[in-house]
């Protein structure tokens, strides 16, 4: 109301204004628009005429002639400045009736600056526009199926959402979509008031997620839809008082500064970033901007703390489920000479014999889909085939077997048994006996929500996050041990990981947020996020030699900012040119003044670690 009322009192200034100056004979008055198309980071808003009983007001959705052709574009300003001795065109048509708040766009103006790309790219990636035929109105459909949760978990619930409606921001550790939907159906029960976004990483999980809120009707944003839905669904929540806005990062960019709470599903999922096409923006920092801005609570969901997600949570806005997984640890070193079997220990084959005898699944999850050799004439350690293709030898050995491999090693094993494997390049049958996964299973097949046959879940690669040279390996490794710990939790079943680690996978099971604590010191000491911000600059230019002298002069701008570490320049995958630097954070608006004047040959990802 006050929003509205507002704009209709700037309406009125502007049209008293425009008549003050008509019959003083001055200048029509200038509207500054920023056009919805992408656009070099360099270019800002364009003059345009405002015609006589137009009331053009910051924000307004306006029609413009650019070029050839006719566009949408957003108004950043009304002056009255004389034109700089050009011809202006004339806006087109206003349409203030679906302007965005004056608070809104100035959020996107400080998004755009801060991902270093022009504020019309970031209008046009964020906002649907107006179709050309609007519909009757777009309807939220009714969530009817029932979300049940095993009545030993109702207290954690409860205790939960009674905390969650005192604060303004908590993480809370929980084990599945499942959970998280209890959490929020709760907190919507006993808050139907409140306007609330729900983020999550991927279309699937919105898919499985958006019929268990049962009795509530979410409206959906996801970015597969087509403008028309997109933009009817955004004015339809926008105009309503209270309800909720299910989706990915693309429903957090459908602005309305009137939400009031925003769940953060699966908060250190890396889908929440957009990082193959510009504005490389990463949702789980968005919604902080959000909430500074907008005074929206903020709440983040995840199967275990990530460090960057930590620092900003205090002790008592860490909140864990209440009850955890039982976690078999098995040392392989240990278990080694007794099993007979190379790839499995004593224990776990003697866990995967008895579950497979009372007639249930075994879920073992192997992330090794290629088997490395190492060549032992000249040491070259690859995924070699019949010969080492460094020095053509055939004397090899065998370093980790491919998952594939496996499968074969059950049959040998279990040859009455259905075996299948399922990852990325194989959508197999999860009905066999025996499922072979990695994380593309619990990413694109596992449902929370289904009853299933599983009956042990054994993690066989557990340790492979700590062999990576990657500043996340930590926090990779608290992620995938939890998130196959919980799936047996949800299954009420025996869950078995195989380590040569078993002194930090026991710490990460009985204390990940003193883990997650320490891996943020760690973090201090080696200039990583949150504390330092890391971006990546990569050269689009075919002549190497160009490039080189483009970055190398761009490294000797970056060097002279107090705390700067800029690494030696290589190349990426496509084969061009890149740059890595970081600043400490409160030095970013010094690397910003230096990356918002380049062109756009300059590809730049400001949260590149993130």
């Amino acid at each position: 109301m006050i929003a509205r009322r507002n704009e209709r009192n700037a309406e009125r200034q502007l049209e008293h204004s425009r008549v003050r100056r008509s019959k003083q004979g001055l200048m029509p008055l200038i509207a500054e628009i920023y056009p919805l198309m992408r656009l070099p980071r360099g270019k800002r808003a364009f003059d345009y005429l405002v015609q006589d009983g137009q009331a053009p007001a910051r924000g307004s959705f306006v029609r413009i002639p650019y070029r050839q052709e006719e566009l949408w574009g957003i108004v950043r300003q009304v002056k009255d400045k004389p034109p700089r001795g050009i011809t202006l065109k004339t806006i087109t048509q206003v349409h203030n009736d679906i302007a965005i708040r004056e608070e809104e766009l100035s959020f996107f103006e400080r998004l755009a600056h801060d991902l270093a790309q022009s504020v019309s790219s970031v209008l046009y990636a964020a906002l649907p526009t107006p179709p050309v035929r609007p519909s009757s109105g777009r309807k939220a459909d009714l969530a009817w199926l029932p979300l049940t949760l095993p009545r030993s978990e109702a207290e954690h619930v409860l205790r939960i959402v009674q905390t969650l409606a005192m604060r303004g921001q908590t993480f809370v550790q929980t084990p599945d979509l499942r959970r998280a939907a209890a959490v929020i159906l709760g907190y919507l029960q006993k808050q139907p008031e409140q306007k609330v976004l729900i983020l999550a990483p991927t279309v699937r999980d919105v898919q499985l997620f958006k019929s268990r809120l049962t009795g509530f009707m979410p409206f959906i944003i996801t970015g597969d839809e087509t403008n028309r839905d997109r933009f009817e669904t955004w004015q339809a929540f926008r105009q309503s008082s209270q309800g909720i806005l299910l989706g990915t990062r693309t429903a957090l960019m459908a602005i309305d500064s009137h939400i009031s709470t925003v769940f953060l599903l699966r908060s250190g999922d890396q889908a929440h970033k957009q990082s193959d096409r510009n504005p490389r923006y990463d949702a789980r920092e968005v919604v902080w901007e959000h909430r500074r801005t907008f005074g929206s609570n903020l709440f983040c969901l995840d199967v275990a703390p990530q460090p960057t997600t930590l620092i900003r949570f205090n002790e008592s806005e860490r909140l864990n489920w209440g009850v955890y997984p039982s976690v078999q640890i098995v040392n392989i070193h240990q278990e080694r000479h007794a099993s007979s079997s190379p790839l499995l220990s004593h224990t776990s084959l003697e866990s995967i014999t008895s579950t497979l005898g009372a007639g249930k699944q075994v879920l073992c999850v192997y992330n090794k889909k290629e088997n490395w050799m190492e060549c032992l004439r000249c040491q070259a350690r690859a995924v070699l085939g019949a010969h080492c293709p460094s020095c053509g030898g055939t004397t090899i050995r065998t370093l980790s077997y491919g998952n594939q491999d496996l499968a074969r090693e059950f049959l040998r094993l279990f040859p009455d048994r259905r075996v299948t494997v399922i990852d990325k390049e194989h959508e197999g049958d999860d009905k066999s006996d025996i499922l072979i996964v990695t994380t593309f299973y619990h990413e694109a097949q596992y449902d929370p929500f289904r009853k299933s046959d599983i009956g042990l879940v054994v993690h066989l690669t557990v340790d492979a996050p700590l062999y990576t040279a990657g500043s996340s390996a930590v926090e990779e490794l608290l992620r995938d041990v939890w998130q196959w710990a919980w799936l047996g939790f949800g299954r009420r079943v025996p869950v078995i990981v195989e380590t040569s680690s078993d002194e930090i996978l026991r710490e990460i099971i009985e204390h990940p947020f003193e883990i997650a604590r320490d891996e943020l010191k760690a973090r201090e000491r080696f200039h990583l996020p949150p504390l330092y911000r890391w971006s990546r600059v990569v050269y689009k230019e075919t002549e190497s030699h160009r490039a080189q002298i483009a970055l190398t002069t761009l490294s000797e701008q970056i060097m002279q900012i107090q705390g700067a570490i800029v690494h030696p320049l290589s190349n990426n995958t496509h084969g061009h040119l890149r740059l890595e630097c970081g600043v400490p954070v409160a030095q970013m608006e010094a690397l910003l003044t230096i990356f918002t004047s380049l062109p756009d040959r300059y590809i730049i990802d400001t949260n590149a670690l993130s």
